[in-house]
């Protein structure tokens, strides 16, 4: 097993890892990859040889590629995927339509884990968060003065 701790195990709490926001680099690349696909695949066809189906095997290569290396970046920030992880690599090899049902549904996954981290955590900005809270407090209070804030 490599060095770091995935999932649940990740972040016991005090290093700050469980408090920032989940993110997922390679997202948009998977719907991408999938929307570059389809041109390349339809204009390989007439060619001939085979080619459609070199052109569908790499891209369902880079995206299943993409699509791991995003689940193991959001494992490293703490979010564990469980046992989905492997079906969601495994359909981008043989179905046409995993690139774009990953994109929306980590896009869903992603949202609601960074929802529940600023509801545990409170605000992910830290003092830029308090200093907007202040403003906010000043802002609802038409007496008070700067000063008082």
């Amino acid at each position: 097993m490599d060095a770091y701790r995935r999932g649940r195990d990740a972040d016991p709490g005090g290093d700050g890892w469980s408090e920032r926001r989940l993110v997922a680099p390679y997202r948009k690349l998977v719907l991408l990859i999938w929307l570059l696909g389809i041109p390349i695949l339809v204009l390989s066809i007439p060619i001939g040889n085979g080619s459609g189906l070199v052109v569908m095997l790499v891209t369902h290569l880079f995206i299943a590629g993409f699509i791991r290396s995003d689940i193991k970046a959001m494992r490293r920030q703490g979010y564990d995927w469980g046992w989905s992880r492997h079906l969601w690599f495994g359909a981008a090899f043989a179905l046409p339509f995993v690139a774009p049902a990953y994109y929306l549904y980590s896009g869903r996954r992603i949202r609601e884990e960074n929802e529940r981290r600023r509801e545990k955590y409170g605000s992910e900005g830290g003092e830029s968060g308090d200093a907007e809270r202040l403003d906010d407090d000043v802002a609802a209070d038409p007496t008070a003065t700067s000063s008082e804030a």
